[in-house]
């Protein structure tokens, strides 16, 4: 025998040694109790001798009580017997405690069998419950992947109780501020009210004009460029784009400038060499800068940029003013950087 094996039988005579010696015990005591009962009114062998069947048949009892147990199958009538004969070997050893010792000793009598009937079956229990390892590791396999499961439930019930909360404070402080607003546009009208009632007046726009148009920029800048400033270097620079859409240029009527000598436009567009602008056709970066270049020099002194813009208009010709802007602010650069 190896010494696992050893190991093995220690433990099982460790797991049956308080219910044996416990039953053992009870046995003998109860044989000893009826014994002496009965021997006040029977010969004493006969007494002893059925005393000893009495445990005899309790220890029978017992044994195919806990054979059933081990193997998970009935046991009515062994069970009953057990029961039986603990309750009769209860009675008789506190009644033999009363009759020949002390309460205290009848007590502990009584008790002895109890015990070992409890140890007796929770020994029992664990021999017939016990499983093997391999069996063992699926049970915390499948514990571990269930604790698994409903953690992760856990968390999602939780996000998702966390989603609905934040989107129902949202959707509040959403509700707040429009009912915030409707309060201001409620307090606004009764001050509009009370004050158009005592001060009121005729011919009221229905609209408010724009402050500062994009008509107005490009005058703005060609004052600027006729008083010496160069566009490409101007504080507030002819390429920033404006706020509202640009619409295209379209032809307008002239200004007053002198009539434009459109076979000059074809020579410069030759000396470019790029083809001859036409008005009212979209135009390439070169085409828009070889007609500025023109219109520009079509005077002396040369053109400034409200000017250039305007022969631009009365020309025919179409750009969006942002090209034409950046276009004249790279033409006066060009010229500039001449030597």
């Amino acid at each position: 025998m190896n010494s696992k094996e050893v190991q093995a039988v220690l433990r099982r005579l460790a797991h049956w040694s308080l219910p044996a010696g416990l039953t053992g015990l009870s046995l003998g005591w109860t044989v000893y109790a009826v014994g002496e009962i009965l021997a006040h009114q029977a010969p004493a062998p006969l007494a002893y001798t059925v005393a000893g069947i009495y445990d005899a048949v309790w220890l029978y009892a017992l044994a195919m009580e806990t054979a059933h147990r081990r193997q998970g199958s009935k046991a009515t009538l062994p069970t009953a017997l057990g029961w039986l004969f603990l309750v009769t070997s209860v009675g008789v050893l506190f009644t033999h405690g009363l009759l020949y010792a002390t309460a205290v000793v009848a007590v502990i009598g009584a008790v002895v069998p109890a015990a070992a009937k409890a140890t007796l079956i929770m020994a029992v229990e664990r021999e017939a419950t016990r499983i093997s390892p391999a069996a063992q590791q699926q049970i915390d396999a499948v514990r571990s992947a269930t604790r698994d499961q409903v953690a992760i439930g856990r968390a999602v019930t939780r996000a998702k109780t966390d989603r609905q909360t934040t989107a129902a404070v949202l959707e509040r402080e959403e509700h707040k501020a429009r009912g915030k607003a409707q309060k201001t546009r409620h307090k606004a009208a009764e001050k509009l009210s009370k004050v158009s009632e005592q001060s009121p007046v005729t011919d009221i726009p229905e609209a408010v004009p724009a402050l500062f148009s994009d008509e107005d920029l490009a005058r703005v800048l060609g004052q600027w460029s006729d008083g010496g400033v160069s566009l490409g270097v101007s504080p507030v620079s002819p390429q920033v784009s404006p706020v509202s859409p640009t619409p295209e240029l379209t032809a307008s009527p002239g200004e007053g400038h002198t009539p434009l000598d459109w076979s000059a436009l074809v020579q410069v567009a030759a000396v470019a060499g790029v083809e001859t602008p036409e008005p009212g056709e979209p135009l390439s970066e070169e085409q828009l800068t070889v007609v500025l270049r023109w219109l520009r020099h079509s005077e002396n002194p040369p053109l400034s940029y409200r000017k250039a813009l305007a022969a631009y208009r009365a020309a025919g010709f179409i750009a969006k003013e942002e090209r034409v802007r950046k276009a004249y602010a790279a033409l006066i650069d060009a010229e500039d950087a001449q030597p």
